[in-house]
Order: structure tokens, then sequence, then C-alpha cells
């Protein structure tokens, strides 16, 4: 490579430049269950992660969270039947990874009243111009 030459052909420890996500928290309290709008995630955002942290189990309730309010967008029906914090995994939804092309509200909803509480966490970052992702 000649010398200068930066980007994914020629990464150093200056590039590709490094990228801060941003976080987005709900909460569905134990006794809830409801579709609420938690949160708004801007337009060019790129979905990099989704996951739970919950207060205790759930054993038989699932959470699910989208850009409608029965949306599964970003998380559909996770069992955080365990206390602490979970990645998303298979329950993972297709929006997720991805970039998107307007505003979005992200609804957030359980399938039946909680046990214990359950904490949504999105992580996001803008894509600089230029960028794919």
């Amino acid at each position: 490579m000649a010398l200068g030459n930066q980007g994914p052909n020629a990464p150093n420890m200056l590039t590709p430049a490094a990228r801060e996500p941003q976080t987005k928290l709900a909460v569905l309290e134990a006794g809830e269950s409801a579709t609420f709008a938690a949160f708004g995630i801007p337009a060019g955002s790129f979905i990099c992660g989704v996951y739970t942290i919950s207060k205790g189990a759930n054993t038989t309730q699932t959470v699910s969270a989208g850009f409608s309010a029965a949306g599964t967008d970003l998380l559909v029906t996770f069992a955080p039947n365990s206390t602490g914090y979970a990645v998303s995994g298979a329950a993972t939804g297709a929006s997720v990874a991805t970039k998107t092309t307007a505003d979005q509200l992200v609804y957030f909803f359980a399938s039946a009243a909680l046990t214990s509480a359950v904490y949504l966490k999105v992580e996001y970052y803008m894509t600089p111009a230029g960028q794919p992702f």
C-alpha cells in the first residue's frame, strides 16, 4: 500500500474512525404489560444492539419491541425469565443491524403482566456522511 492510503484497505490506529453508540432505555414495571411509546430513534441511525435487563424471573411472560404498537422490529417475544442482563439472541428483530430511513418511535410491551420489571436497552449510532453503516 502506498504511504498515506487510509480507509478499509489500510486500517491503522486512526482509521477507520471509532464510533460511539448512543443508548436509550425503557422499563416495563412489574404488573405492567400494555404497549407504550418508549422513545425515539433518529433517521440515519444504525441499530447495533438490543438487550434486556430483568429484575427477576418472568417465567411465562415475553417482551417485544418495535416501530409500531404490535411491532417486533427490534425484539421478538423474548423471555426474560432470569435476573440480569441479556442479549436479544434468537429473538433479535429484523431491523437490528440496519440503518433507519426515517425517525422511528420504539414501542415496548409484554405478552402478560410481568412478575418482575424488565428494562429495554437499544444501542445505535449515527452513520457518518458517505459511510454505508
